[in-house]
């Protein structure tokens, strides 16, 4: 995918979901002025190549999380806990900041590059903790990207980290704890809502598996 196909997708998904490009781009350059020089593509540099394991937080992660074995990971947020708690602390987290906010700190401070993603309903909580973090940081967009905050592309966090680790040339892409049917509830979340976005995210990773030359299979295991 390149930037054209991707915001031709990105203005149909804002559609679909009501949401504000301008929104967007405007919590992109605030994430942009808060983590200035810190957020470069050098920060990825020791990332590239290998299997990788990308954990999402579906309801089905607890039948899967034994699976993980050897390779790089990157965790969405929300199976955040869940990873640290059985396996330990991953090499990247992708984050909007609507997790555990403590447990973001804690990955930080042991290692973890965060991947702070700007959307127009985060504005708020990137002002209120980006800098909370110390260590490793990246700022993303899925609007258009700017000098420090990039667009990999994907949508949710868990198919933003699948395309993360296409970006970072992985040789095999490992996802588990992801569910499209029956989202894990979340307060203040809308379901039915937060189903159109697993639509979303289910079409872009089988975009993902073609331009990788692989059939995409639903299961507790999906291999890109």
């Amino acid at each position: 995918m390149n930037l054209t196909e991707w915001l031709k997708i990105y203005g149909d998904i804002c559609s679909d979901l009501g949401i504000v490009p301008q929104d967007d781009y405007e919590s992109s350059v605030n994430l942009s002025v808060i983590l200035g020089g810190d957020s470069s593509m050098s920060v990825l540099e020791k990332y590239y190549g290998g299997t990788y394991w990308v954990i999402g937080g579906g309801k089905n992660l607890s039948r899967s999380i034994d699976m993980v074995e050897g390779g790089r990971t990157i965790v969405a947020d929300s199976a955040l806990g869940t990873f640290i708690d059985n396996i330990g602390i991953p090499d990247i987290v992708v984050t909007d900041l609507d997790s555990e906010i403590s447990r973001l700190v804690d990955a930080s401070e042991n290692g973890s590059l965060l991947v702070i993603h700007a959307h127009g309903d985060n504005r708020d909580l990137i002002s209120r903790y980006s800098r909370n973090f110390y260590g490793k940081v990246i700022g993303t967009t899925q609007n258009m990207p700017l000098e420090n905050v990039f667009n990999f592309f994907g949508f949710t966090d868990g198919d933003r980290s699948a395309y993360l680790a296409h970006h970072l040339k992985a040789e095999s892409i490992n996802l588990i704890g992801f569910d499209f049917e029956n989202p894990a509830p979340k307060e203040g979340s809308d379901p039915d809502r937060k189903l159109v976005k697993l639509k979303w995210a289910r079409k872009l990773l089988n975009n993902l598996a073609m331009e990788r030359g692989k059939e995409f299979v639903d299961g507790d295991l999906i291999i890109l």
